[in-house]
């Protein structure tokens, strides 16, 4: 039996062969052959020592506990790079039904050496992943793709996100891995190398963000150029199209959405300023409609005069991009959940916290005061200073002007 006080966390790697089972011995065989030399000759051209990977194989692919620290990037990108490439040269003359295809997964997590492998939270949460719905339903749909990619949350944040390997997290696209029988959920990123990230959205069924725009103050015709458009570019974000004249935004299927919440609102601050700083802006951001979040913000916005930008995000945003985020200026703590049916979460930028909002006051510069009742002399009364001879009088009066007195 093992010794189980050997608990360690290390980078895990699962690999599973699509359509293994319906394939006939001498094919099983040769396909495990291929997956051994391409997992081989990928890791050595990486600059992977494969050879000191602790491999808990299962047929039709593997898991594989690698304790080289530094490994983790060039596992997330060239390994994968270089895999996929030799996948396509063995794939290249076969029928569709006779290629190798794979799914991959990869975490950084704990493991305890077992009687049949690995045992502990890593091996599970990787194996989950390997199995994730969307992963399935992003293969099936692309039969020319070679392989499809799942990473954990600690991956891409502590690696993708710090750019550290040879791939960008525009590349990925972010799913929630729910399996209630299991007792799991967990968000992961998915990517296939050489598809874009919006087609992969599409298919994995990731709704696209929307952003709503709502103007306090006269904003110039090429408002939606020079600040809009401008601030997405500047954040690294592409859009599909024009913005529409309401100022609302569709992104692609698969935009960052924790750059939009970060990075975005930074620069969309600074165009502002730039370019309309007599102009304060309430942002809605959910999935398909912004319009409920947008008028949250709006209304929030109203009370708070000294923040040019004020967002609002549905809850399901604020859980897919927020909640628990390390990504860059994405603040969770700055964010305060609304009252009502909305379920809308507010931020004011510049504020660690939002402020409650203060009603705005009055303009009181064109009306007058209320009138005072003088001192009254029998049946005279004095108001304003003025005397009116009559009996005691309680109310408001006009006079020939038509002005409240």
């Amino acid at each position: 039996m093992p010794e189980h006080t050997e608990f360690s966390r290390a980078l895990l790697l699962a690999v599973d062969m699509w359509r293994y089972g319906t394939r006939d011995g001498r094919q099983q065989a040769e396909l495990q052959q291929a997956l051994s030399d391409a997992v081989s000759a990928a890791a050595e051209i990486a600059g992977l020592d494969r050879a000191s990977w602790a491999v808990q194989d299962s047929g039709d692919g593997f898991l594989a506990r690698i304790d080289d620290g530094s490994a983790e990037p060039a596992l997330v990108g060239r390994f994968v790079r270089e895999l996929d490439a030799r996948l396509e040269r063995f794939n290249h003359a076969r029928r569709p039904e006779t290629r190798m295809r794979l799914r991959i997964s990869m975490h950084h997590g704990g493991s305890l050496p077992a009687a049949h492998g690995y045992a502990s939270d890593g091996p599970v949460h990787v194996n989950r992943l390997l199995d994730a719905e969307q992963a399935r339903a992003v293969l099936a749909a692309l039969p020319e793709a070679n392989l499809v990619q799942v990473v954990s949350q600690p991956i891409f944040e502590g690696c993708v996100c710090q750019r550290l390997p040879e791939v960008s997290e525009a590349e990925f696209v972010r799913v929630r891995v729910d399996k209630p029988e299991k007792r799991f959920s967990a968000d992961a990123w998915i990517r296939v190398p050489g598809v874009p990230a919006a087609k992969v959205a599409e298919l994995a069924g990731v709704a696209p963000l929307a952003l709503d725009l709502r103007l306090d103050g006269d904003a110039d015709p090429d408002f939606a150029d020079r600040v809009v458009v401008a601030s997405l570019a500047a954040a690294g974000i592409s859009l599909p199209g024009q913005v529409n004249e309401d100022l609302t935004v569709s992104l692609p299927g698969g935009a960052p959405g924790e750059r939009v919440l970060g990075v975005w609102l930074y620069h969309l601050e600074e165009a502002l300023a730039a370019h309309a700083p007599d102009v304060r802006i309430a942002v809605g951001v959910a999935f398909g409609d912004a319009r409920a979040p947008a008028a949250d913000a709006a209304r929030y916005s109203a009370g708070v005069e000294d923040s040019s930008v004020v967002v609002a995000v549905s809850d399901g945003v604020h859980r897919q991009f927020v909640a628990g985020s390390t990504a860059r200026m994405v603040m969770p703590d700055s964010y305060r959940r609304l009252g009502g049916e909305s379920g809308s979460w507010v931020r004011v930028l510049g504020y660690s916290v939002p402020p409650e909002p203060v009603p705005r006051r009055r303009d009181t510069a064109t009306s007058e005061a209320a009138p005072r009742i003088g001192v009254v002399h029998g049946s005279a009364s004095n108001f304003e200073g003025g005397t009116f001879h009559a009996p005691i009088v309680i109310g408001a009066w006009n006079d020939n002007r038509g002005a409240g007195r």
